[in-house]
């Protein structure tokens, strides 16, 4: 008599299958819709010493639905203080992902996520508008790998520091005109102000003329 194991992978396709397409509906009742912006970094043209690639910018953003799990306000207690951060983790099921994106697309490190859906009642919206977060980590294999199969991606993500680079949604792109730091740029010129012809510098960007 043959003997059954349950993990075999040339036996339990199907079973596979379940479980991937429970996944999925799962995601798409009880997922949010988000705006999925894709760093467009290189490898090659990255700085070699700060692992950056500031000129890249990223890619338009499109709609996508995701599972999130919205942790604000995570406590870490450093020898600094006692720090506030905001943190997430959620699930991307890779044919959605690839639906929207391309076949062999992949979400990534870097990539940011704006929970479009999710700010649009905030208080005061849109002068309270959605927030931003950016993936720290994108695994296939966690503790949600039922019968040995790989099925979404897991992700983490933290609150994303609005940057000056191409395509990134928030300050300095005109997604968030009630900005504070739109504020604090015009105080500052106050002081000392590249644009008025004095110096040599014309362009006021953090990351320098590119």
């Amino acid at each position: 008599m043959e003997k059954v194991r349950f993990l075999d992978k040339s036996r339990n396709f199907q079973e596979r299958l379940n479980f991937s397409n429970w996944w999925k509906e799962q995601i798409s009742m009880y997922g949010q819709e988000v705006n999925f912006f894709s760093n467009l970094s290189n490898l090659n043209s990255m700085n070699p010493l700060y692992g950056e690639d500031p000129a890249a910018g990223y890619g338009e953003g499109k709609k996508l639905i995701v599972q999130l799990n919205l942790n604000n306000d995570a406590y870490l207690l450093s020898k600094f203080g006692v720090l506030a951060d905001s943190d997430m983790t959620g699930v991307i099921h890779p044919i959605m992902f690839e639906d929207v994106f391309g076949d062999g697309a992949e979400p990534k490190m870097g990539d940011l996520m704006e929970l479009s859906e999710f700010g649009l009642d905030r208080i005061h919206f849109p002068k309270r508008g959605a927030t931003v977060y950016e993936l720290t980590e994108v695994i296939d294999e966690f503790q949600l790998n039922a019968i040995a199969g790989h099925y979404v991606w897991f992700f983490k993500a933290k609150r994303y520091d609005f940057s000056h680079e191409s395509g990134s949604p928030g300050a300095g792109q005109g997604n968030n005109p009630n900005n504070d730091n739109d504020i604090i740029e015009e105080v500052s010129k106050q002081n000392f102000n590249y644009e008025d012809g004095d110096s040599l510098c014309s362009d006021t960007s953090v990351y320098g003329d590119y």
